[in-house]
């Protein structure tokens, strides 16, 4: 049986213990607060990300937020389409997300010539975000997308997933 003062000093010696630890508990702890902190205003708004111009945070169009992918051809507008592999879906918002902001200047004189075909995003409705839809034009001549209302110019690897979208499509249109 354990006295009294043999109980004082066995919690004594773990207190020494964790006093030779108290700089790496006070350091620890100090991190978590700062990540508590600072984590969701980093986590929503990216300043890297170009469509951060178009008042639009990377949490409303975070990769794995858009779920399907509708198309329109401007030449058919009555027989619409649609994609639905997430998979594919999540790299192409991630690589639309390296697209490069296209100034006035840049801008081709014969654009509005061009072959057009429209996408429409589809944001499902999650606990974060309710259900929503993105117009997105696209010039497959040029490799020029339209966003609201800014033009950029997409990279190679979004154009060939476009390309693949096309070839995947489900005639229709998709069912929430």
């Amino acid at each position: 049986m354990l006295s009294f003062s043999s109980f004082v000093f066995s919690c004594r010696m773990r207190l020494s213990k964790f006093k030779d630890h108290k700089l790496a508990v006070s350091l620890s702890i100090l991190i978590l607060i700062s990540a508590v902190i600072l984590g969701p205003p980093l986590y929503e708004e990216s300043w890297l990300d170009p469509f951060s111009t178009l008042g639009l945070s990377n949490r409303e169009l975070h990769p794995h937020a858009i779920t399907m992918l509708g198309m329109l051809y401007a030449n058919d507008p009555y027989h619409p389409y649609y994609y639905t592999n997430q998979k594919e879906i999540s790299v192409f918002i991630h690589e639309l997300q390296q697209a490069t902001p296209i100034t006035v200047s840049q801008i081709p004189k014969d654009l509005k010539k061009q072959p057009v075909e429209f996408f429409a995003l589809h944001r499902s409705s999650s606990k974060f975000h309710s259900e929503e839809d993105y117009a997105l034009q696209y010039y497959p001549q040029k490799g020029i997308v339209r966003f609201e209302n800014q033009l950029f110019k997409i990279n190679d690897a979004a154009i060939n997933l476009l390309t693949q979208f096309v070839k995947d499509k489900t005639p229709g249109w998709w069912k929430s």
